[in-house]
């Protein structure tokens, strides 16, 4: 049975991965934030180390952290905990998993990113800085683990119906956004979970250091301030 180590897998995104790879077969680790806590780069040592001689067919990892505030009025220890939690952890794991990766000869790697990680908005400091952080992450990661066979990419829904949505935009700017995406509405989180599911099944063979935007063609026309 292939393995599938998700990490983040509590949101709703995340949870929607889950049930997906499950249906098609898969055996997945999705780890609670109890278990293990992405902030704590000791935690993740531990937990990684508990893990050692257990190999993964596709490792995707969904956790993120936005609390949104204007420069100036957030503070750095958030700055830094977001750039933990979105990226540096996910930086750690991988070369806790690389040496399993690399002896199987094969695998995927895929973080789920944001349009936060090609554009930017007032009040998303930390966040966006933490998934352009990511996108060169995995970037880089293509370059150094393409020659072993493991694709590696990002992937980067649009606004997407969750509650972290909901938090953080008022109905008036949910409404607004809907208007600008040209299919009319919002993602629900099984189309990230479709593509994220391609993006590490044998379907792909040959996409590897990309972003892939899902978004129901919101960036088409280039960013649309709101």
């Amino acid at each position: 049975m292939k393995k599938l180590l998700l990490l983040g897998g509590g949101g709703e995104i995340g949870s929607a991965i889950k049930e997906k790879f499950i249906a098609c077969g898969y055996e997945v680790l999705a780890p609670r934030s109890t278990e293990l806590d992405l902030s704590n780069s000791q935690d993740i040592t531990t937990y990684m180390d508990a893990l050692k001689g257990e190999d993964f067919d596709a490792l995707i990892f969904c956790a993120g952290r936005n609390n949104p505030a204007l420069v100036g009025q957030q503070s750095l220890e958030e700055i830094q905990k977001t750039l933990q939690v979105n990226c540096v952890g996910l930086a750690q794991i991988v070369g806790a998993l690389r040496a399993g990766f690399e002896r199987r000869r094969g695998g995927y790697i895929l973080g789920i990113s944001s349009l936060y990680g090609s554009i930017s908005r007032e009040g998303r400091v930390a966040y966006a800085m933490s998934k352009h952080a990511l996108n060169g992450l995995m970037r880089t990661l293509a370059l150094e683990l393409g020659p072993s066979g493991i694709l590696c990419n990002t992937l980067s829904p649009g606004f997407v119906k969750t509650k972290m949505t909901v938090k953080n935009n008022t109905p008036q700017t949910i409404a607004a956004l809907e208007r600008k995406i040209p299919l009319g509405f919002m993602a629900a989180p099984l189309d990230i979970a479709e593509a994220a599911y391609f993006l590490c099944s044998e379907q792909n063979r040959y996409i590897c250091g990309q972003d892939i935007v899902v978004d129901g063609g919101f960036m088409a026309g280039g960013f649309q301030h709101i």
